[in-house]
């Protein structure tokens, strides 16, 4: 007697039926129609990569989450995207090195995640994002994917939702003169992201060596600097730090351009915010809707990404949650 396989999918995938694929298709026509607004041009990157060359532009927290093989005919490690960002990175060090800057390319893609099972969370997720490669940094192209965010969200209808911003620089030049180790500037990051003002303290005041009264004032009000712009005003008023400061007025400038487009009602600043310390450069943001618990779109500034496949460009850019956002109008309609 032959036994016939169990016929199920593995976990952490799923199919999409026409009536959840008709409200995916509404949303990325939307998306990507904004983003050709604003100039940016569609790219498609394959679906498997190299390991050691896709490595080069992942965060720490994507390393480990890297479904791979070994390619029978090259004997190679291949990995299944986890995301698409290194790999516009690489298409631009590479097949679009020639192109004058700066580049503004977008992708509608899949990406594929290993998760514990016991994370109950999607291995598989819908992507759409864009990139603003750029041969410096600036407050204008920062707020210009902001505002691309915002703009494509009440284009669907969605009106109970939030970005908000905060900028790693700031942290890491605060971080980078403490007279402390490195291990316990990783437990002040620590205390600082989940917004424990007591443990963070209890750190300061067991570290090897003594945190200025500047210092330990501005650490200790990260904890709560969270709100409307005033809160940049507030940790101006904490340091005379040339680079810190030089931070805050990059971020200020930056909410004073969204704030010029009529969109300030849909940021929030977080100063605290410490996602993606390692991999992040500048500017971060993250868009959170009503009654979604998870970020609907996630992004920032990424200026030593591309220079690690050879190119020294500055970068920002972001990705919307498809399927978070099929969620986030179906629970605000």
């Amino acid at each position: 007697m032959i036994n016939s396989p169990t016929i199920s999918l593995p976990q952490g995938v799923r199919d999409i039926l026409p009536e959840e694929s008709k409200k995916i298709g509404k949303v990325e026509s939307g998306i990507l129609a904004i983003f050709e607004k604003y100039g940016f041009k569609k790219v498609i990157t394959p679906l498997l990569e190299y390991v050691e060359v896709l490595s080069l532009g992942m965060g720490e927290n994507l390393k480990d989450r890297v479904l791979k093989f070994i390619d029978p005919s090259t004997g190679r490690v291949v990995a299944i995207r986890p995301d698409i960002t290194p790999q516009i990175a690489r298409v631009v060090a590479t097949r679009m090195r020639d192109y004058p800057l700066p580049l503004k390319l977008c992708y509608n893609e899949n990406v594929l995640r290993y998760q514990e099972p016991r994370d109950g969370k999607s291995r598989e997720v819908l992507q759409i994002g864009a990139e603003y490669i750029s041969a410096k940094a600036s407050p204008e192209a920062d707020a210009e994917m902001i505002i691309m965010g915002i703009e494509a969200l009440r284009s669907m209808g969605l009106k109970n939702f939030k970005i908000d911003i905060g900028d790693v620089g700031f942290l890491r030049s605060i971080l980078e003169k403490l007279p402390v180790s490195e291990q316990e500037k990783d437990l002040i990051k620590e205390a600082i992201a989940i917004k424990d003002t007591s443990g963070l303290e209890e750190i300061l005041n067991n570290s090897t060596k003594q945190v200025d009264k500047a210092d330990r004032g501005l650490l200790l009000n990260l904890t709560t600097f969270y709100g409307e712009e005033e809160v940049i005003k507030k940790a101006a008023t904490f340091t005379k730090d040339k680079a810190t400061q030089g931070n805050l007025d990059y971020l200020q400038n930056v909410v004073n351009i969204i704030t010029e487009k009529g969109l300030k009602d849909s940021v929030t600043i977080d100063l605290g915010e410490v996602r993606g310390f390692d991999y992040y450069t500048g500017i971060i943001f993250e868009g959170f809707a009503s009654g979604i618990g998870k970020p609907i779109l996630g992004g920032g500034r990424y200026d030593t990404l591309l220079e690690r496949y050879g190119y020294p460009c500055a970068a920002t850019g972001f990705a919307f949650d498809v399927e978070n956002i099929v969620a986030a109008l179906d629970r605000n309609y």
